[in-house]
């Protein structure tokens, strides 16, 4: 039991990813993976939901997993997820069809991969709203496994956004872009945070296009596709962020990355001179709202122009001790 509820603990952290990405999910340290990561449901009550997802085994052992469900709300604004201490209502219908069967737990041969179905009973008078749960697989097997971690589990995890209801215009607002005022070098950070107010999840795509003090485009930032879970904030990074994360170090551009706490969008431009206006155009979806909003900073190479100005002393002063030597050779 404590091995499991160290598992789940983790979870969150591999989640995290998995909501600011689509894609395929990799766990090769885990053997496992499984397509979709991130399901997308909308529908009308009553309905019966489904959604087919692959989970494979990439290991060389076969692998016995148990199925859980685990309904997850957002937590802070960089994308953490905090799961129910107790289940409601609503998740306890959800199932998982294997064929035409239910089933909770499931056997995978080495570089097997088994298709599965997810099934969500939708009954007549749900509340319009959004439910946010993880598929989560783990692992009952025992046996030891080639790793620094004294951890012999394995578990692999896809997130479910279910939709219940008419969509809507989305309730949201621009709660911040931002940036320092004035910068001696790049990169340059931009904060983005969007506040969903509405009953369902948003898909916002936005850019960010910076122009020098002559009015040319300098450097151009498509924002990272993200979902933002109803009620909630998010700060949206870009791509150049997310590398950066993934690759797990800390560039030397003048902010500590990692530590930051709410994802970026980075300029990556080292050299900076003038003023400069960075302009965000970010559509909510494509029925709207469009939010629009400029913010300037200055740049000035400090330490370049404390040696520049070094050396001209020194030219000067090397200058004058020349001409000064010169008038009395000639006295």
């Amino acid at each position: 039991m404590f091995k499991l509820k160290t598992i789940l603990f983790c979870l969150p952290i591999y989640l995290l990813l998995l909501l600011l990405v689509p894609g395929v999910a990799y766990a090769a340290e885990f053997g496992l993976s499984i397509d979709p990561p991130v399901t997308t449901i909308k529908a009308l009550a009553p309905a019966v939901a489904t959604s087919p997802f692959t989970i494979k085994n990439n290991g060389e052992a076969q692998v016995t997993l148990k199925i859980q469900i685990k309904p997850f709300k957002p937590a802070g604004e960089n994308g953490d997820l905090e799961y129910f201490k107790e289940i409601p209502d609503f998740f306890k219908d959800i199932k998982i069809l294997d064929g035409n069967s239910p089933t909770e737990s499931l056997t995978l041969s080495p570089k097997q991969q088994k298709t599965l179905e997810l099934s969500v009973d939708i009954p007549q008078g749900t509340t319009t709203s959004d439910h946010y749960f993880s598929v989560i697989f783990i692992s009952t097997d025992t046996s030891p496994i080639k790793s620094n971690s004294s951890i012999n589990q394995i578990g692999i995890a896809s997130n479910v956004l279910l939709s219940v209801g008419i969509p809507e215009t989305p309730n949201s607002t621009l709660e911040e872009f931002s940036s320092r005022l004035i910068f001696d070098k790049g990169p340059v950070p931009f904060t983005v945070r969007i506040k969903n107010q509405g009953a369902h999840l948003i898909q916002p795509r936005g850019q960010i296009i910076i122009k020098n003090m002559f009015g040319q485009i300098v450097g151009s930032l498509d924002l990272a596709p993200v979902n933002i879970l109803s009620d909630s904030i998010r700060a949206i990074p870009n791509d150049a962020y997310l590398q950066e994360l993934s690759a797990q170090k800390n560039p030397d551009v003048g902010f500590k990355l990692l530590d930051s706490r709410r994802p970026i969008a980075i300029w990556k431009e080292n050299f900076l001179l003038g003023l400069y206006t960075a302009t965000l155009n970010i559509a909510i979806s494509d029925q709207g709202p469009i939010f629009k909003k400029d913010i300037h900073f200055f740049a000035f190479p400090l330490r370049g122009a404390i040696i520049i100005l070094i050396a001209v002393i020194l030219i000067i002063i090397t200058g004058k001790r020349l001409k000064f030597y010169a008038n009395k050779n000639r006295t």
